[in-house]
């Protein structure tokens, strides 16, 4: 790997704002670039238990499929069930169903008046808003899709407020690759934008493997790891 694309990596965290003591520094990027990055080289903070516990947790699950009842919504209206349980006031938010719109040089210059009154400005509202979010989305040519790349790149617009920070994350993926690595690949996507928020916490994924059809994944064991999963966001 070229040394003018570790420069990249370290323009990118910085664009971001992953200048905190817990975000890599430029030289470490460099060390972990020249092996080959993967998602362990995030350092993420893992926890098993809640970091905070309260009643009626505001749970958004953000579904990046381009299809209906494809395999990631299926698994996500499964965690949607266990959170539900879990006293979680949960919203799934489907990005097919909202006029994203890619951002511009006029957004990046004033991402506030550009996109106001937006579909984005509304799903980021609804980020800032929530205390844990699903990151579901399948693995299409070793990535995320493009309406969760478009969701990710427009919380750009509320970048520096405080409601970005302290939020629990959970990941959902799929791939018809039955390469538990294919599927990293998503989870990796994910990683690189929770990297970059203040005090974020890591809650656990479902990796749905060797699942490709639509509707597959239906009464394999995914389902299951998605409620139970879907149950622990107040787990102590």
């Amino acid at each position: 790997m070229n040394k003018n694309f570790i420069f990249t990596l370290a323009s990118v965290a910085l664009l971001c704002g992953c200048s905190n003591e817990q975000k890599n520094t430029e030289s470490n990027i460099e060390e972990t670039t020249a092996k080959t990055l993967k998602v362990s080289d995030y350092n993420i903070p893992f926890s098993e238990v809640t970091t905070n516990p309260k009643e009626g947790k505001s749970v958004l699950i953000v579904e990046g499929s381009p299809r209906h009842n494809g395999n990631t919504d299926m698994l996500a209206d499964e965690f949607a069930k266990g959170a539900t349980e879990a006293g979680g006031k949960v919203e799934k938010i489907f990005l097919g169903d909202y006029n994203l719109r890619f951002l511009s040089e006029e957004a990046a210059d004033k991402p506030k008046e550009a996109m106001h009154n937006t579909d984005n400005w509304l799903l980021v509202q609804k980020f800032l808003a929530a205390d844990v979010v699903v990151l579901s989305s399948p693995v299409y040519y070793m990535n995320v899709t493009d309406r969760m790349k478009t969701f990710i790149d427009a919380t750009f617009l509320a970048f520096g407020d405080d409601k970005m920070g302290g939020k629990e994350y959970y990941y959902i993926t799929a791939c018809a690759d039955n390469e538990d690595a294919t599927a990293e690949d998503a989870l990796f996507a994910f990683r690189g934008f929770v990297y970059c928020l203040p005090s974020a916490t890591e809650r656990g994924a479902v990796k749905a493997i060797g699942i490709g059809r639509k509707g597959a994944v239906e009464g394999t064991q995914y389902m299951k790891e998605a409620y139970e999963l879907g149950k622990t966001i107040n787990k102590q």
